[in-house]
């Protein structure tokens, strides 16, 4: 049984309630600045330079699956930056989120697992689990790691531009 407590950033998307591990989060950045990236997956919004890099950008609401639902929050607004392990290293890549919340701290006993018959998206492979919040919600503990498949992988790296080609600006 872990007890030990581990933060989570809270965010919405497409009016679902999501999380994922700190650990994994650079930091939370506007979403300017989204060039398309031909060939890739259709979940990828495009490329955005980040710290001197290029990093592919994640269409959210399209990986999990989400439907548009009417939502005070201005969709795709923020990206989330993010560094995960890669069977080829680490790679940085960004998720659009419609909104950031807050950090909540978690144990895995808080978590409670999915069975297929209670998920309505069809990412479910994403998601670790639910929590149910205070208020009723259930918020959607995701993993960062499993957004791409091997396959998905080779296929972004393959199209991704080579940084030496960017202008520095």
């Amino acid at each position: 049984m872990n007890l030990q407590k581990e933060p989570y950033l809270t965010f919405r998307v497409g009016g679902r309630m999501c999380a994922v591990p700190v650990k994994n989060v650079i930091e939370v950045a506007e979403s300017s600045s989204i060039n398309p990236l031909p060939g890739a997956p259709t979940f990828v919004a495009g490329i955005k330079k980040f710290r001197q890099e290029i990093v592919p950008i994640v269409d959210s609401m399209l990986r999990l699956s989400i439907p548009k639902v009417p939502s005070n929050d201005v969709p795709n607004k923020y990206a989330i930056m993010f560094e995960i392990n890669t069977p080829n290293g680490a790679k940085k890549f960004g998720a659009l989120v419609d909104k950031v919340l807050n950090v909540v701290d978690l144990n895995d006993n808080d978590i409670k697992t999915l069975d297929s018959a209670d998920s309505s998206l069809a990412g479910a492979a994403f998601v670790k689990g639910v929590l149910i919040a205070d208020e009723g919600h259930f918020i959607y503990i995701l993993t960062p790691e499993n957004f791409f498949n091997n396959q998905e992988l080779q296929r972004i790296e393959q199209v991704m531009p080579d940084d030496s080609l960017e202008n520095p600006n």
